[in-house]
């Protein structure tokens, strides 16, 4: 555990430690669940939490190689930067700068699914990344269906991407196709999730790569 953390986290995540037992997972995987549960207040959540195969590794591994990070919010780029700041100063970017400011002229998308497509197109335009970004969706499910559409057409893939979006109408359909994907990927099912949620998992994943 990062010792520079403030005493009352450590003391809740002692009491969450305390609730839930042994969960048989791995040390990251723990991490980023007892964040989740500080986050949501949600002692159940684990059984919602999915992990694909080496998904906590592959994070670690790109952020270490200086691998941006791409948010669906403001608000979960604001969470995740002081974190950031103080352990590998890694980059993080909104989709929404990139995202039109009226969506009069397109009704059927949402401005995530536009932030998102120009974004992950302008990044491979320019090319610059040795690293591929670190995706983080906690609001739109478009948004992550967008992604995965641009993937499945031939666009590079992210070197993880946090399929939590929130909400009730399509959520539960793109997490389930992103967890159907080859993507490395760390997946709340069901309507749960949220900006506090996906920064909770990158912080505990920036501090593994960083401590």
């Amino acid at each position: 555990m990062n010792t520079k953390e403030h005493p009352i986290f450590l003391e809740s995540i002692e009491y969450i430690r305390s609730k839930i037992g042994l969960t048989g997972l791995e040390r990251v995987q723990q991490s980023i669940l007892e964040r989740i549960i500080h986050s949501s207040g949600d002692l159940n959540i684990q059984s919602f939490l999915r992990f694909s195969p080496g998904a906590c590794d592959d994070a670690i591994h790109a952020l270490r190689k200086g691998a941006k990070i791409l948010t669906d919010t403001h608000m979960a780029k604001v969470a995740v930067s002081p974190i950031a700041r103080r352990t590998l100063n890694s980059n993080i970017e909104c989709i929404l700068e990139m995202a039109p400011h009226s969506v009069e002229y397109e009704r059927s998308k949402t401005r995530s699914a536009i932030g998102m497509r120009r974004m992950w197109l302008d990044l491979e335009k320019k090319n610059d990344v040795l690293e591929s970004p670190i995706v983080a969706i906690g609001s739109s499910p478009t948004a992550l269906m967008t992604l995965l559409d641009l993937i499945d057409r031939g666009s590079k893939i992210p070197s993880l991407i946090i399929g939590m979006p929130v909400g009730f109408i399509g959520v539960a359909e793109s997490k389930t196709r992103l967890l159907n994907s080859n993507c490395s990927s760390i997946v709340l099912e069901g309507s749960k999730g949220g900006a506090s949620l996906v920064a909770a998992t990158l912080n505990a994943l920036l501090n593994a790569a960083y401590y």
